[in-house]
């Protein structure tokens, strides 16, 4: 759905659009492919009041917006100058507007008007793909069955398929050896 809510710009249903998933989901990359696509201004959440002015009728872009503590004047203001544009305003975040403490009614209205897509955390069949793709990424090769083993013993996220990989591929490198399912084990 986030990919093909991306694919369709500039026929967007709405000037602002939300991509809302946990990290490592592919937020980024898809913001990243469709600032290319868009040439879309980046705009950092820490200085969204800055950018208001600056931005003209260009689409924005502000990635991981609930980072920190959101500007809600500021952010408010760059909705209104990017719908008062004819522009677009894509925000990437790890949880929906709600609850991003936002306080300004009219901002909060503004968010809950926005296109918002979730990226849900990946099924088996995707986790093992990362999995194998995180472990390729590093130039090793592991066996199938060894990532189902890991698939069906892990948080279903992508952050912990990233530490995962991580951990699997320093406890082999340590004890000179290749990744198994028993090393998976005792990692």
């Amino acid at each position: 759905e986030a990919v093909a809510l991306v694919d369709r710009w500039p026929q967007w249903p709405a000037p602002v659009v939300i991509l809302a998933g946990p990290a490592g989901s592919g937020k980024s990359h898809l913001a990243s492919i469709w600032r290319e696509q868009s040439d879309a201004s980046r705009v950092s959440p820490r200085r969204i009041g800055e950018a208001v002015a600056a931005l003209g009728a260009r689409p924005a872009l502000i990635d991981d917006i609930d980072a920190a503590p959101i500007d809600d004047n500021a952010l408010f203001h760059l909705i209104n100058a990017v719908r008062g544009a004819g522009s677009c305003l894509l925000l990437t975040a790890r949880r929906f507007p709600s609850a991003w403490g936002v306080v300004l009614p009219d901002l909060a209205s503004r968010l809950k008007a926005a296109a918002t897509v979730e990226i849900h955390e990946p099924d088996d069949m995707l986790l093992a793909g990362v999995i194998t793709k995180l472990f390729a990424d590093r130039q090793v090769e592991v066996e199938p069955h060894v990532v189902q083993y890991l698939v069906r013993r892990i948080e279903r996220s992508l952050a912990t398929a990233m530490r995962v990989v991580e951990r699997l591929d320093r406890a082999a490198l340590e004890q000179k050896s290749r990744i198994t399912r028993a090393l998976a084990a005792e990692a």
